[in-house]
């Protein structure tokens, strides 16, 4: 299994700068693999260079942090260079744009194994126990595909690497991306190189939630005691589902477990019992506030025993997450269960929350300063939750090879706690390009379920490059929200005389399959047919077979320029939808008839409108903000 952790702080963007920060706890090697075939041409070619350039302009570049390697194909492999022939990013960078187009056949193989057996050695700069990734672009099929497949099996035995794939145009062979990348969260498709930064933020994505495939066990242990109630303690419930809503489960790959403490000690789920990243976050939601007084000794004992080796058959990374609001009520015996807990090999993070905290014994209990975080309140949880995700991958960096530890020394000197303030966000903001234009916006609604489909009108009362302007909008819309199968699923239809089912809500479940798909979507210019395409989304979109969920929360989102060919069966439609979905209607420009928006919208709020195209973007925080409040 590969092992692999790589960590990237929050890229935001002012203008077109980006913040050159990334990769905050541990170094990477990175290895970008650059076609340069003759389907390209050398313009093309130049903005794969200038797509690298502002990549790589995210990191620290140095000896002892991040190194970059850059290797072109065609029909012969250049090393442009290695990844220790640089130690700033000025030269970096200046490398890249010096990269000259080679032209010829697009030998993808050779290219995979000089970078096995030449880029990423030791004496070209690679590494021990630093993340290496593989960043391949191509914009075709590989001259000799059994090879290619063959040279990428070789490559990703390596636990420490991981393969992206990146596949430009319409002469790319998916199943080859699929062979090349190190699994199907790793491949990017773009249908040209102008469009080759629209999946910047997303190859930003995957890279810093790529937390390695080898295994790791983390067990969560929280404060049950009455100081909190049973509110309170469900917050810490939903922090829970947010951390392991980050990681693969399985195994192989990602255990977890859970208990509470108040007087007593409760396993609520124990670290073996599920496999399924689903199961485990259903089941936490069922757990049960205690109450009581805060016996964090008997909880940090049981958290021993669950990662023990007679529980864990398997050589893993063992994580312990503990959260309390308070003082434990035997202090000694808790620092002395800590000690046991770190002499086990334990990585133990701990998270106080409030005024009532022993900062000191918050130290205490931690297996290193930089696991102690503060909070002021519960609902700024959510805050540190990429943190502790951030800090926990950074640990798997290194593939254990004993389950114990030299203890670290405890220290009572005096030193300011980790704290969050109270405007810092959930997730990673996601940046995105309009009309030549970059702004940046968080994450929506955190890592909830829903499942949203849009329904657009696609009548010929708009024109092709009014659809366009709808079709951005959807696409800035979907792109706030964190998208996969535990998360937010799309869907959608475009209607005009017919309707055009694009997608279903299980056609594709990434981010970046999802995005690319809307983009892609045509125009039609016929008629303006909404009952039938309110039907359509009543009767085969919400449906299991189609990918809807029982769990998740139904939002329909109809986008109109112009009145319904048939207002009386559009009513009768909307009105049997809004029984199993919760539906937003907005409408573009004076044509709009006002009595059928409100008819088709699940509430008067719901009802959104706009003069012209060009202003649909106005609406865009506003219809987040409905959609999200109170229901996904």
């Amino acid at each position: 299994m590969m092992h692999l952790a790589v960590l990237l702080l929050v890229i935001s963007y002012h203008g077109t700068n980006a913040v050159t920060r990334a990769c905050p706890y541990k170094p990477a090697d990175i290895v970008f693999v650059v076609d340069g075939s003759g389907s390209e041409g050398l313009a093309n070619f130049q903005k794969q260079l200038a797509f690298i350039q502002n990549f790589t302009g995210q990191f620290e570049i140095g000896k002892n942090q991040t190194q970059v390697s850059l290797v072109t194909f065609s029909t012969d492999v250049t090393n442009e260079f290695n990844l220790n022939s640089y130690a700033r990013k000025v030269d970096v960078l200046s490398a890249i744009g010096r990269t000259n187009y080679p032209n010829g056949e697009t030998h993808t193989h050779l290219a995979l194994d000089y970078v096995r057996l030449h880029s990423l050695t030791p004496q070209n700069g690679s590494r021990t126990n630093v993340n290496k990734i593989v960043i391949v672009l191509t914009d075709g099929k590989s001259n000799e595909e059994a090879l290619t497949v063959q040279a990428a099996s070789l490559l990703k035995l390596r636990r420490d690497v991981s393969v992206i794939a990146i596949g430009i145009g319409n002469a790319v062979d998916p199943r080859e991306l699929l062979a090349i990348a190190s699994n199907k969260n790793h491949t990017f498709t773009v249908t040209s190189f102008d469009l080759l930064e629209t999946i910047h933020q997303d190859l930003t994505d995957t890279t810093c939630h790529t937390c390695g495939q080898g295994p790791a066990d983390i067990f969560f242990l929280l404060d049950s005691s009455g100081s909190e109630g049973s509110v309170n303690f469900r917050k810490q419930l939903e922090f829970v589902n947010t951390v392991a809503n980050e990681f693969d489960f399985g195994p192989d790959t990602t255990q977890m477990g859970l208990a509470t403490f108040a007087t007593g000690v409760s396993l609520e789920i124990p670290i073996t019992r599920y496999h399924t990243k689903s199961e485990f976050m259903q089941n936490v939601l069922r757990v049960l506030f205690r109450d009581g007084e805060s016996n964090l000794h008997l909880g940090l004992e049981l958290t021993r025993t669950q990662l023990s080796d007679k529980i864990l058959t398997v050589k893993s990374h063992r994580f312990a997450i503990i959260l309390t609001d308070g003082r434990s009520l035997e202090h000694e015996r808790t620092v002395e269960e800590a000690r046991k807990l770190h002499m086990n090999g334990v990585e133990t993070f701990v998270i106080g929350i409030g005024n009532d905290v022993d900062d000191m014994e918050l130290r205490d209990v931690a297996s290193d300063r930089s696991h102690v975080f503060r909070v002021n309140t519960f609902d700024q949880l959510d805050n540190i939750h990429q943190q502790i995700v951030d800090r926990i991958c950074a640990e798997k960096t290194v593939f254990p090879t004993t389950t114990t530890t030299t203890p670290k020394p405890t220290t009572h000197t005096t030193m300011s706690p980790t704290t969050t303030k109270p405007t810092t966000t959930t997730h990673k903001p996601t940046t995105h390009t309009t009309m030549g234009t970059t702004t940046t916006t968080k994450p929506a609604c955190g890592p909830k379920v829903a499942d949203i489909l849009f329904v657009l009108d696609s009548s010929d009362s708009e024109g092709p490059e009014n659809f366009k302007k709808i079709l951005d909008f959807v696409y800035n819309f979907a792109r706030q929200f964190a998208i996969g199968v535990n998360n937010v699923l799309f869907s959608l239809i475009t209607y005009s005389s017919s309707v055009n089912v694009r997608f279903y809500f299980n056609t594709y479940t990434s981010r970046n399959n999802v995005l690319n798909a809307i983009q892609n979507t045509s125009y039609i210019g016929l008629g303006t047919n909404t009952s039938d395409a309110l039907h359509v989304a009543r009767t085969e979109i919400f449906q299991t077979q189609h990918g809807s969920r029982p769990n998740a929360t139904n939002i329909v989102i109809v986008i109109t320029d112009g009145r319904s060919r048939n207002p009386n069966a559009t009513v009768v439609e909307a009105t049997l939808l809004k029984k199993t979905a919760e539906v937003f209607s907005i409408g573009i420009g004076p044509e709009v008839d006002q009595h059928e928006l409100s008819a088709i919208a699940s509430k008067p709020s719901y009802v959104m409108q706009v003069n012209s195209f060009e202003l649909l973007h106005t609406i865009e925080g506003k219809i987040t903000e409905a959609a999200c409040s109170g229901r996904i």
